[in-house]
């Protein structure tokens, strides 16, 4: 199988997956599956916010001091790692995550969004449909982020932007 067919059934593989999880029930209204969700889709509002005013460090105060982010084109260990590669995110593209699906299990969340975005500095546009799939340490900060996306989506402009990040 090709790399992109590979990738194609990974993404497909993770969707099942997501559509067969059975959310945990919330017992009482401090259930921690509804403040991690909670947490999530405000975070989530707050990078779109951050984006739209091209001020990063709002979203950044979600994650942990010792934050993981692995993605298909590259992975961050800690915060000054993560935060240069959220930096060079919002430096290079305008982007809008509209999310489609969200399932929670206990403090791990796993989200399928829409990434609906903008080249700056070519104007090319892109959307990317993504998992994502967060875990939130006891502090009620996320300690990891794992993007799955289909990297052909986006191209060479994404692949050749992250390569230039490491």
């Amino acid at each position: 199988m090709n790399r992109l067919g590979a990738m194609v059934a990974r993404i497909a593989v993770c969707v099942v997956c997501l559509a067969l999880i059975q959310p945990g029930r919330a017992e009482a209204a401090g259930a921690v599956e509804m403040q991690v969700e909670h947490i999530v889709v405000q975070s989530i509002d707050v990078y779109n916010q951050a984006m739209e005013a091209n001020n990063p460090e709002e979203w950044l105060r979600y994650f942990t001091d010792n934050v993981r982010r692995h993605g298909p084109l590259s992975d961050q260990q800690g915060k000054k790692e993560f935060t240069d590669y959220v930096d060079w995110e919002f430096k290079n593209f305008q982007a809008k995550c509209v999310v489609k699906k969200m399932v929670v299990s206990g403090r791990s969340v796993a989200v399928v969004f829409l990434w609906d975005a903008v080249h700056k500095a070519s104007s090319t546009p892109l959307q990317i449909e993504m998992a994502a799939v967060y875990d939130m340490a006891s502090s009620g900060r996320f300690e990891s982020l794992s993007f799955y996306f289909d990297t052909a989506k986006a191209g060479k402009l994404l692949a050749d932007s992250m390569v230039k990040t490491k």
